[in-house]
């Protein structure tokens, strides 16, 4: 599906790949997060690969050949890191009260870019939001295995449930 192979598996906080654990522990440090990651409800490990593009493919403005995300689900985060085989590491983190998310599948954008994953929009903490007050939309790719089915499910849900307090 779309110019991406993708796949996600579920695996505990401490096997994250420990280039981006170390990116997401100072992006929590950096901004004074405090203890965010003490009850994961689902960590996941997404690792998207280009797919070989003809002629013209190599002309395209991303370089990247293979990116790596980790996601860490609580209660009342989303914190993540991702890096690709030619970007360094980068970390953001949203709080679920803030966010709006949305199955990438049920968007305009789907028809002309067919892809697995989440559309999270909300103030992030990090290089794009820098705590501030603008909402951006960022894209969460996922595999179609059960571990990002799960990941999505939960997701949703605990957006809703800090709806509810």
């Amino acid at each position: 599906m779309g110019e991406w192979n993708r796949s996600t598996i579920e695996l505990p906080l401490e096997d994250i790949p420990p280039e981006l654990a170390a990116e997401i522990q100072a992006h929590v440090e950096s901004f004074n997060l405090g203890p965010i990651l003490n009850d994961p409800l689902i960590c996941i490990q997404t690792i998207s690969e280009k797919k070989k593009q003809g002629l013209f493919g190599s002309f395209s403005p991303l370089k990247e050949k293979t990116t790596i995300g980790a996601y860490i689900l609580t209660p009342e985060w989303l914190v993540f890191a991702v890096r690709g085989d030619v970007s360094r590491p980068a970390a953001l983190s949203a709080r679920l009260k803030d966010a709006q998310v949305d199955d990438y599948a049920n968007s305009p954008a789907y028809q002309l870019l067919p892809d697995c994953g989440i559309h999270v929009t909300g103030i992030f903490t990090g290089k794009v939001g820098m705590n501030g007050e603008t909402r951006v939309t960022i894209f969460i790719p996922l595999g179609e295995e059960t571990a990002a089915k799960k990941f999505k499910e939960t997701l949703f849900q605990a957006v809703q449930q800090t709806r509810q307090k």
